[in-house]
């Protein structure tokens, strides 16, 4: 299974190299190019509102290029959407999602594996559930037995195996693994009392994320696919948000120190942990996409608003804002990276209206 996984890894991302590269070269005569010498390529949701902070939000990037996000429509609700390697942009729903309402969530997708399934969840007037879509569209809606207020897929992997949580009748969140044939596993971090909230699962199916104690403060924790649980905290820290895993075991966050600042940490597979600082941040560095090669994507703030990051394997750090952002308030998140390295994410431009962006390196 691993050696066939790895194959189609390879195939999908040699086609969505060369698929960039066209982009890229049919992009380069507009959009200019930033100081860290890679090229940008804004996109934007057809029918997505154009107020405030409307627009859309790209989340996640698969290694073949497509991605997937949410948007706002024009009374603010939100809707989920991909984006082929080719530009093309294809809108949908959950079924039965309650869009009718301003302000709705009704459609909320949170990941895309290699082959183009998307996880995420989507809410009717009674609750929320999981759904996956299939890369042809078609959608499938699931709920982890005994929920009550929810299930909240999110991350699935080349498997087809999703991970995320789901709420009961008294609001705690137990996690859940769902396999491709369907089948439900849950499961709670020993020692957990007030919710253990997957994030992210690899290729084999380690699973990171956060849980709650009965303080509610957020440790990190790793489930091996036998269901082996380790629980682990940067140290220092009072709390500790694991957001994303590689294929290497790598996982990727934030945590905060005693003046409740935010910072970037690194754990390899061994369990060292390295913390980094994006370079002016004064607070909210996280870590929340990483590659197999090891380079982090994601966003920190400073006194001029938001902006995102990658970090390399080596430890360098270089700041994010597309062309076209509000330079006033700069407010630019880096949400995904695929394994050549395109980062996927959101900015908003003078106008307050939110863009989505791949930023593809040369």
């Amino acid at each position: 299974m691993k050696f066939r996984t790895s194959m189609i890894c390879a195939v999908l991302l040699a086609f969505g190299l060369q698929s960039y590269a066209q982009q890229a070269n049919s992009a380069s005569d507009n959009l200019p190019r930033n100081d860290d010498s890679a090229t940008y390529i804004t996109f934007d949701v057809p029918g997505a509102g154009t107020g405030h902070f409307q627009g859309a939000t790209p989340v996640a990037i698969n290694a073949a290029g497509s991605v997937t996000g949410n948007y706002y429509d024009a009374v603010g609700s939100r809707h989920g959407f991909v984006r082929a390697i080719d530009g093309t942009i294809t809108k949908f729903d959950g079924p039965g999602a309650a869009c009718d309402q301003p302000y709705s969530l009704c459609t909320w997708p949170v990941a895309i594996n290699a082959l183009g399934v998307v996880t995420g969840y989507y809410c009717t007037p009674t609750n929320c559930s999981g759904f996956l879509r299939g890369p042809f569209g078609r959608i499938i809606a699931f709920d982890v037995p005994g929920d009550v207020n929810g299930t909240y897929p999110a991350d699935i992997n080349l498997e087809g195996t999703i991970t995320g949580y789901y709420c009961d009748v008294n609001y705690v969140c137990p996690g859940f693994v769902r396999t491709a044939n369907g089948t439900i596993t849950t499961f709670d971090v020993p020692g957990d009392v007030n919710g253990t909230l997957p994030s992210a699962i690899s290729l084999e199916g380690t699973i990171t994320g956060s849980y709650y104690d009965v303080d509610y403060t957020s440790h990190g924790f790793l489930r091996d696919r036998d269901g082996t649980i380790t629980t682990f905290d940067v140290p220092g820290a009072l709390y500790t948000d694991a957001k994303a895993i590689n294929l290497a075991g790598a996982i990727t966050g934030s945590y905060s120190d005693a003046n409740y600042t935010s910072h970037g940490f690194l754990r390899s597979r061994d369990g060292t942990l390295t913390t980094f600082e994006a370079p002016g941040s004064t607070y909210a560095t996280t870590g929340r996409a990483i590659n197999p090669q090891g380079t982090i994507a994601g966003s920190y703030a400073d006194d001029a608003g938001y902006h995102g990051f990658l970090r390399t394997k080596d430890g360098n750090l270089t700041t994010l804002d597309p062309p076209g952002s509000n330079t006033t308030f700069y407010y630019t998140f880096a949400n995904g990276i695929n394994p050549a390295g395109v980062i996927t994410g959101s900015y908003i431009d003078p106008g307050f209206l939110r863009h989505g962006f791949l930023r593809i390196p040369r």
